[in-house]
């Protein structure tokens, strides 16, 4: 019996519906996204306020791009452009236009509070929808790579070395200008002195920016060291390190992955809805345990009190643990390990010792109940299962962004995007 194929014809002319919205279905995620953007505040939204240059594209529109390429793993700006020609449901969001590389990178470097506001928005319309219960939230955090150079990492006394170098270069390169300018034959090589005298003051004032930023984390470390000392525990300071390519991002360590150069991102996802992010933070500090409290901070109160959260081993703290549940009402459940990280003599004085220990007792008691199983449970799927969709199936496991404000920003619109894609 003959093998039968579908016909396929690419000499006969193949038209397009007049309509290219016809070609949108009615469940696609652009479209969800463009309603839901079409009900946030855009006020927050930066634009040319002097009016020069061409016409700008909406606010609205950029949003929607970029809500939409993250939501698809997409996160290079030239291959947003692209897919401004490519893709039938970018080219309904941006309504057949098609901003260039440029125009998106500065719209998401200068826009952390729109995505923020938006991020709010969003959570806020979830909850009158009822998708979302806070109550009980899962905490997790991952160390993702920053977009910096792993080997420019510079103690203070090597940059201040590096400062000196670059000071006697810049003056070089002057006094090279100077005369070149004065002598008849230096024409040529004039031309080429300005470019690089450029870059070497460029390179001589992000020593000297990097150099601040070590002098400020070195007083602050001061000033915990002299705290600790009050209290009667040690400091394990360490000497600091500053990355010239990013000076936010830290050397994090991963777990039976070796170190990573970038930021601890964080996350709380609610227990009882259908599993969004409803806080969210990012930190160059690699000990989740003292960040609890920050993602915590980060939740609108206008969606309710946290009840319970439930974390991993890694969060082990008695003394916040005790904080969180006295001067909050929020109960921390977490498998205790096997010795506690903050109970050891040089660490702690008898009373927070006995403290440690009371909380260790009371939580391993917790946890070991048929609730707080479930609660250990429902935080592997829902936390480390938001995570695995993230790094994953988005493939999202760098910043493109550099600063810590900035790497928020971008992570607040990775979040959204998530959130946004859940709910599609």
């Amino acid at each position: 019996m003959p093998e039968r194929y579908v016909n396929i014809d690419r000499q006969t002319p193949m038209l397009l519906p007049v309509d290219l919205r016809d070609w949108v279905a009615e469940n696609d995620l652009a479209r969800l996204i463009v309603e839901v953007v079409e009900q946030c505040d855009l006020g927050q939204a930066w634009t040319n306020e002097r009016g020069s240059g061409s016409a700008q594209y909406p606010p609205g529109m950029m949003l929607s791009l970029l809500i939409y390429a993250y939501a698809r793993g997409v996160f290079s700006s030239r291959r947003i452009e692209q897919l401004s020609y490519e893709n039938l449901s970018v080219r309904y969001l941006c309504a057949n236009t098609h901003p260039d590389h440029d125009t998106i990178a500065k719209f998401r470097r200068e826009n952390g509070a729109l995505f923020k506001g938006c991020f709010g928005q969003v959570l806020l319309l979830a909850r009158e929808l009822g998708l979302v219960r806070v109550g009980k939230l899962a905490v997790d955090g991952t160390r993702l790579a920053a977009n910096a150079n792993r080997h420019r990492f510079s103690t203070r006394e090597q940059l201040e070395q590096e400062h000196a170098r670059s000071e006697s270069v810049v003056e070089e390169l002057l006094q090279r200008a100077e005369a070149a300018d004065q002598a008849e034959e230096g024409e040529a090589d004039s031309e080429a002195l300005p470019a690089q005298l450029a870059d070497e003051q460029k390179r001589r004032q992000a020593i000297k920016e990097a150099l601040e930023r070590i002098k400020q984390r070195e007083a602050k470390q001061q000033g915990e060291k002299e705290k600790l000392a009050q209290s009667g525990r040690q400091s394990q300071a360490k000497e600091l390190r500053m990355n010239l390519t990013d000076p936010d991002c830290g050397i994090l360590h991963r777990k039976g992955a070796g170190t990573v150069i970038g930021y601890n991102a964080q996350i709380g996802v609610d227990i009882q809805g259908v599993g969004l992010i409803v806080t969210n933070t990012v930190s160059a500090n690699g000990c989740d345990a003292q960040l609890l409290d920050q993602v915590l901070e980060q939740l609108n109160p206008e969606l309710g009190h946290v009840k319970e959260v439930v974390v991993d081993c890694g969060y082990e703290s008695g003394r916040r643990a005790y904080e969180l549940e006295k001067k909050q009402g929020t109960k921390v459940y977490y498998p205790p390990r096997p010795k506690p990280v903050d109970s050891g003599s040089k660490h702690w004085h008898n009373r927070g010792k006995r403290l440690v220990r009371h909380m260790r007792y009371l939580i391993k008691k917790r946890i070991d109940t048929a609730h707080g199983q479930w609660l250990q449970r429902r935080r592997q799927t829902v936390a480390e299962g938001t995570f695995g969709f993230i790094k994953q199936s988005l493939g999202f496991q760098r910043f493109s962004l550099r600063g810590l404000e900035k790497v928020q920003a971008e992570w607040q619109l990775v979040c959204l995007a998530f959130n946004l894609r859940k709910l599609a």
